[in-house]
C-alpha cells in the first residue's frame, strides 16, 4: 500500500496552494474541513512541511474552485513578496482576508499575461525609479513625476490616455469587479512586470484615472510596500503632481471659484472637480476658507459622491484583450490559454475582457508582438 507522502506529486507548489485558498476566501480551518483533513495538515501543506497525496492534492484544488494543476511549480512562480509586497489604499477599512482575496487577481492576472507571451511580445516594462523615504518633501514628489514625464515624453500639459501609457511602458493594467468597496486599486513590483488592478465600480472616470496614477506612483517610488500610510499620502500627491502640474495649475486655476471654470479644467485635465478644488488649496492659489465654501456648495448642490459634468470615457486597460485578439486570430482559444496558465477559462476570460463575456475561438500556435 502507497502512504499518503508517497504518493505526493513533487511539483506541489505550497505557495499556490495559499494563493488558492486566500482566493477562495476561505481560512485553513475552513480548508480542512471541506478537504476532511485536519487543520495541523493544511498548515504543513502550506508551511512545506509535508505535501498532501494526489488525492487529497486533488480535493484541494476541488475545495478552492481552481483546477489542479494550479497547485504545482508547472507556471509561473508566486511574486515574492506576495500579499505583503502589494500597495493597498486603505488598510483600516478592509480586512486581511479581503486584501488577500484582492491580491490573488494580481497573480492570476500576471498568469494570463505569462500565458499570453508564449504567443505574443508584450512591451518590456520600462517603469522609472526615483525611490522615497519618510523624509521626502514635497519638492521630491514633484521631481518624480517630473521624472516620469520626461522618461515616458510625456506632454507637459495634460498626460491623456494615463493607462495606455503605463501598459505601453509594460506595465499589465486590469480593471476588475472587486467584491470590497473599501478597495479602490492596488499594485506590485516584485516579480518580472508590475500589475496594477483597478476597480469597476468607479462613477467618473476621472477619479479611476487618478487611481491609475496613485498606483504608478506606488510603482515609481515605493519598492516595498508600507502599512505605515506614508507611501499613501506621498502616492496621492505624486498623482495629483502628474495629472496636475504645479507649473501648468498655477497658470490655469483660478483664485475663485467658478463652476463653469473648473468644469471645463476637468474636461480638459481629466481630473474630478474635487482634485482641482483640493490642489489649488495646497498650491495657496485659494484660501483654506475659499476651499471649505466651495466644498459646501458641492455637497449642498450635488450630494458628497457625485459631481456634475462626469467624464463618460474612461482610461480602460487594453492591452491583454489586444494581445489576445491577436492570439485568437492565430487560432488561440481561450481554453488553450487556460491550460498554459493553469486556470479556469472563466478567470481567464474576466481578466481580459473585465468581467465582459468573451467569444471562444479555435486553439492554434501564433507568433506575434503587441502595444498599446
Amino acid at each position: 500500500m502507497i502512504s499518503e507522502a508517497d504518493s505526493a506529486p513533487a511539483n506541489f507548489s505550497r505557495e499556490r496552494l495559499r494563493l488558492a485558498r486566500l482566493r477562495a476566501g476561505i481560512n485553513l480551518r475552513e480548508l480542512a474541513d471541506r478537504v476532511g483533513v485536519s487543520h495541523a495538515a493544511i498548515s504543513q501543506y502550506e508551511s512545506g512541511r509535508s505535501r498532501p497525496g494526489s488525492a487529497v492534492m486533488a480535493q484541494l484544488a476541488f475545495a478552492c474552485g481552481v483546477p489542479r494543476q494550479f497547485l504545482t511549480h508547472s507556471t509561473r512562480p508566486v511574486t515574492l513578496a506576495g500579499l505583503d509586497g502589494t500597495h493597498f489604499r486603505s488598510l483600516r477599512s478592509t480586512t486581511k482576508q479581503s486584501r488577500g482575496q484582492a491580491w490573488t487577481w494580481s497573480e492570476i492576472v500576471l498568469d494570463v499575461a505569462d500565458a499570453l507571451e508564449r504567443f505574443v511580445q508584450l512591451p518590456a516594462p520600462q517603469v522609472p525609479a526615483y525611490t522615497l523615504d519618510e523624509h521626502s518633501s514635497r519638492d521630491d514628489v514633484r521631481a518624480a513625476a517630473e521624472h516620469v514625464r520626461a522618461e515616458w515624453s510625456l506632454p507637459n500639459g495634460p498626460v491623456g490616455h494615463l493607462v495606455r501609457h503605463m501598459e505601453a511602458h509594460g506595465v499589465v493594467v486590469c480593471r476588475l469587479p472587486i467584491a470590497d468597496d473599501g478597495i479602490d486599486a492596488y499594485s506590485q513590483n516584485s516579480g518580472d512586470r508590475p500589475v496594477v488592478i483597478l476597480v469597476t465600480n468607479k462613477d467618473d472616470a476621472a477619479r479611476s484615472r487618478f487611481d491609475a496614477a496613485h498606483e504608478l506612483g506606488h510603482l515609481v517610488c515605493h519598492p516595498e510596500a508600507d502599512a505605515s500610510g506614508g507611501h499613501e499620502r506621498q502616492a496621492q500627491s505624486f498623482a495629483a503632481e502628474l495629472l496636475m502640474p504645479e507649473a501648468e495649475m498655477r497658470k490655469v486655476l483660478p483664485r475663485r471659484f467658478n463652476l463653469n471654470t473648473y468644469a471645463r479644467l476637468k474636461g480638459e485635465w481629466g481630473v474630478s472637480i474635487a482634485a482641482l478644488l483640493y490642489r489649488s488649496r495646497t498650491l495657496d492659489i485659494i484660501t483654506e476658507a475659499a476651499y471649505r465654501r466651495a466644498v459646501v456648495e458641492m455637497n449642498a448642490t450635488y450630494g458628497r459622491r457625485r459631481e456634475p459634468f462626469p467624464l463618460t470615457r474612461p482610461d480602460d486597460p487594453t492591452l491583454l484583450a489586444n494581445a489576445f485578439a491577436i492570439a485568437a486570430d492565430h487560432g488561440v482559444a481561450i481554453e488553450r490559454l487556460a491550460d498554459l496558465a493553469n486556470l479556469s477559462e472563466s478567470d481567464v476570460e474576466t481578466v481580459i475582457s473585465g468581467g465582459k463575456a468573451m467569444p471562444l475561438v479555435r486553439p492554434g500556435v501564433p507568433i506575434a508582438s503587441i502595444a498599446p
